[in-house]
């Protein structure tokens, strides 16, 4: 006898239904990114678009501006993301741990969060004001004053940080990649806007970085309002535990600033704008292997928050394997394919920044894997050593770069980068060992890592 079948509305049978069912369901929980596995695929996504993006501009830039021109580009439009990082220092974290920690409280928190960051970044907006003209004796004076000017979007930028961050806290993964994807697709229209109306210059192109921050900005503020609810007056009660957690934060995420942004601190003073156009566009290249950093600093350390040491481990210890294996992959590939992928995409100029790129994806992924270690200790409360380690790999990245970039320019900078790197990734393999008590994590896959991925995904 043939089973009986029944028909659903939309005139499949019942077992036809049954077998896309797990599909819906596969698919809605990869949009609503419900769980930690579905939140790391969604924000991987989410910076896979990014990074084309990005060598989608990358790519405008240099043809249109030339190595002299990407220089220019390059040392004026680092100073407000610079500063904009500092403006948050301590309060990325934070926030995320707060509102994990005290949801009820999440009014509270989200409005102590924003007195905080429109006080620091005040300070470091002005900072900046009065440095730039030490940090940029190579430019002429109209380049500095522009670049002085170009720091009002400090505020706007370090606003835009800490709204991704409270969605990520809130477990509002959607908004948190829409967030950090913003940015940089409507930088992408206004540079496209920028070549069809006007002339193609260095001043036009941190314009129009500038400007589309200020839009993604507008666009993200409704959601943060409606879901986050500021509310400043009882953003008093919350600010004191909130700037406890920042402040103890605080030396670690300028020092990871610091380090991350020391290469060009350091060649934009000594480099010409040409030397310094070939290591933007290395740098910028090397980026392509970041995939998994935004899923680290947002995802792990919101689903590892409040969780006992042991599941905190575990969760480490798989997440490390997986992502050695593929940056591992990923670094031979573009060793392979990186010389003609730059001549091919930025022109045969280029071909000369090959070396740098190298190293850069080396010391790339080496970030990467010291960031996940972070995690251990940021999501256990443990701050401090995190801060400690990156105040230590801070000066010697600072010692490398001063003997290696005078004897050997852009190529040096790489390659005390990827000293440094080396260094900070197994002091935090050490600190867990030696601190938390955990064992040293096998860094190669078995076949419990994979049993480990399928039991997420059921």
């Amino acid at each position: 006898m043939n089973p009986i079948t029944y028909k659903s509305a939309d005139g499949r049978t019942a077992s036809a239904a049954a077998a896309v069912s797990p599909l819906r369901s596969l698919k809605a929980r990869l949009l609503q990114a419900d769980r930690p596995l579905f939140a790391l695929f969604q924000s991987v996504g989410a910076q896979a678009l990014i990074t084309v993006i990005n060598v989608l501009t990358g790519v405008m830039t240099a043809r249109m501006l030339g190595a002299d021109g990407r220089g220019v580009y390059t040392a004026v439009s680092t100073w407000p993301q610079l500063f904009a990082t500092l403006a948050v220092a301590g309060l990325n974290s934070a926030i995320v741990y707060r509102l994990r920690k005290s949801p009820e409280r999440a009014g509270g928190i989200a409005g102590a969060g924003v007195v905080l960051c429109l006080a620091s970044s005040l300070v470091c907006a002005a900072v900046g004001v009065l440095l730039l003209p030490f940090l940029m004796e190579r430019y002429t004076p109209d380049i500095v004053l522009f670049s002085q000017i170009c720091l009002v979007s400090v505020l706007v930028n370090s606003l835009q940080m800490l709204i991704k961050q409270t969605f990520a806290g809130l477990g509002q993964f959607v908004r948190c990649n829409l967030a950090n994807l913003l940015p940089q697709a409507f930088y992408l229209f206004a540079l496209l806007a920028v070549v069809i109306s006007v002339p193609m210059t260095a001043r036009n192109a941190v314009l129009a970085l500038l400007g589309s921050g200020v839009i993604a900005l507008l666009v993200a503020l409704p959601s943060f309002i409606r879901l986050a609810r500021p509310r400043l007056n009882t953003a008093l009660e919350e600010l004191p535990q909130l700037a406890s957690y920042s402040g103890r934060a605080w030396l670690m995420d300028v020092v990871f600033t610091t380090s991350t942004y020391m290469d060009r601190l350091v060649l934009i003073p000594l480099l010409s704008p040409e030397q310094l156009g070939f290591y933007g566009v290395a740098f910028s290249f090397s980026r392509v292997i970041l995939l998994s950093q935004p899923a680290i600093l947002s995802v792990m350390l919101s689903h590892m928050s409040g969780r006992a040491a042991l599941e905190r481990r575990r969760v480490h210890d798989h997440a490390l394997r997986f992502l050695a294996a593929t940056l591992l992959l990923g670094c031979g590939l573009l060793w392979i394919v990186g010389k003609p992928l730059l001549t091919f995409t930025y022109g045969a100029e280029f071909a000369a920044a090959d070396t740098i790129f190298r190293l850069l994806v080396v010391e790339a992924s080496l970030a990467v894997l010291s960031q996940i270690t972070a995690q251990l200790f940021l999501s256990g409360d443990r701050p401090g050593v995190v801060s400690i380690i990156q105040v230590v790999v801070l000066c010697v990245s600072i010692a490398l770069l001063l003997v290696l970039v005078p004897l050997y320019g852009a190529v040096g900078a790489a390659l005390g980068l990827v000293g440094a790197g080396l260094i900070r990734w197994m002091l935090f393999l050490v600190a867990s060992r030696m601190i938390l008590r955990f064992p040293l994590p096998r860094l190669y896959l078995v076949r419990d890592d994979f049993r480990y991925l399928l039991g997420l995904l059921r």
